[in-house]
C-alpha cells in the first residue's frame, strides 16, 4: 500500500504528463528544423513533421495549429535568450560588453537563424525582437520616442545580426562589437 495521497498521484501523473508534452514539443521543433536543412519549408508536409518526429498527428495538433506556429514558438524562446543580453542599463554602462555579449549569443543559434533566412522568415525574426524589446516595457507608461528608440534598435540590431549571420559569421564577436561600438560613436558625433 502507498503512502501517498490522492493528490500526490495526481500531481505526479501532471508532472510527468508536462515533461512528456515538452519532450513532444521538442521532437517536433527538431524535425521541422532538420526537414527544412533539406528541403523548402513549403514543401514540407505535417505528415514529413510527424513521420520525422515520431509522433501522432494529434499530438502534433495538441501542441501547434502550422508549421509557422512551430516556427514562432521555437522562435520566441530562441529570441528571448538573446534579448535577455540585451540590457540597456549595462550598454550604457559598457557598450562593448553589451555587444559582444549579444553576438556571442546569437553564435549559439546561427544555424537556426540560417534555416528561417532561407525560408524567406525574415519577418518573424524582426516581430519576435520587436515583442520581446516591447515586452519589457509596461505599455501603459511607454512614450512615442520609447516605442520608437525600441523600434529603431529592434531593426539595426536585426540587420546587423541578419547581415553578420549570413555572410558566415567571418567576423569574431570582438570585432562586431567594435564595428557597432564605432558606427554609434560615428552617429552620435
Amino acid at each position: 500500500m502507498s503512502n501517498k495521497t490522492e493528490l500526490e498521484r495526481k500531481e505526479i501523473l501532471r508532472l510527468s504528463n508536462e515533461e512528456s508534452n515538452k519532450i513532444t514539443k521538442e521532437c517536433i521543433e527538431t524535425a521541422l528544423l532538420l526537414l527544412m536543412k533539406e528541403n523548402e519549408f513549403k514543401d514540407i508536409s505535417i505528415s514529413d513533421i510527424v513521420k520525422r518526429a515520431g509522433v501522432s498527428r494529434t499530438a502534433y495538433y495538441r501542441n501547434y495549429k502550422s508549421k509557422e506556429d512551430i516556427l514562432n514558438k521555437h522562435l520566441e524562446t530562441v529570441v528571448k535568450a538573446i534579448s535577455n543580453k540585451m540590457d540597456f542599463t549595462t550598454y550604457s554602462e559598457d557598450r562593448f560588453g553589451y555587444w559582444h555579449s549579444i553576438f556571442s549569443q546569437i553564435r549559439n543559434y546561427s544555424n537556426i537563424f540560417l534555416i528561417l533566412l532561407r525560408a524567406d522568415f525574415e519577418w518573424i525574426i524582426l516581430s519576435s525582437i520587436n515583442k520581446i524589446m516591447l515586452d519589457d516595457l509596461p505599455s501603459d507608461s511607454i512614450s512615442s520616442k520609447e516605442k520608437y528608440d525600441i523600434y529603431f534598435w529592434s531593426g539595426a540590431v536585426f540587420n546587423i545580426l541578419t547581415e553578420w549571420i549570413s555572410s558566415g559569421m567571418k567576423e569574431s564577436e570582438e570585432e562586431m562589437a567594435q564595428i557597432c561600438c564605432e558606427v554609434i560613436a560615428e552617429a552620435d558625433s
